[in-house]
């Protein structure tokens, strides 16, 4: 279960550090105007730039994986068979890599964005 916390507190670090991130970048802006000129700002597609149906639309995709992580935490704590807990353990990790797979992409394409 601590694990799922562990989880849980890293799907909602993400959207706050892309937070503190264009906050950041807004203060260099206003302490550096110079540079403003040709700059452009990494956050495209990010949650600076949402509209309100977009930010509704991924909160409950990031809901969605949150609720199976949940499920799947509470059928390996419920199974009794070895094996069977191994595949749910499985398929749990496998959810969580392709979850970190696509988060690092996102990241990466940020960090693109703001270097252009």
């Amino acid at each position: 279960m601590k694990k799922s916390y562990k989880l849980l507190a890293l799907l909602i670090m993400i959207p706050l550090s892309q937070a503190i991130l264009a906050e950041d970048q807004s203060m260099h802006k206003k302490h550096h105007p110079q540079k403003q000129q040709g700059m452009k700002m990494g956050m495209q597609g990010g949650m600076g730039s949402m509209d309100a149906k977009k930010m509704d639309q991924r909160m409950k995709k990031m809901q969605e994986h949150m609720l199976q992580m949940h499920d799947l935490s509470d059928k390996i704590l419920a199974e009794k068979d070895p094996k069977r807990k191994q595949q749910l353990k499985d398929q749990q990790l496998q959810l969580m890599k392709a979850h970190h797979m696509q988060m690092m992409s996102k990241m990466q394409n940020m960090k693109m964005n703001m270097n252009k």
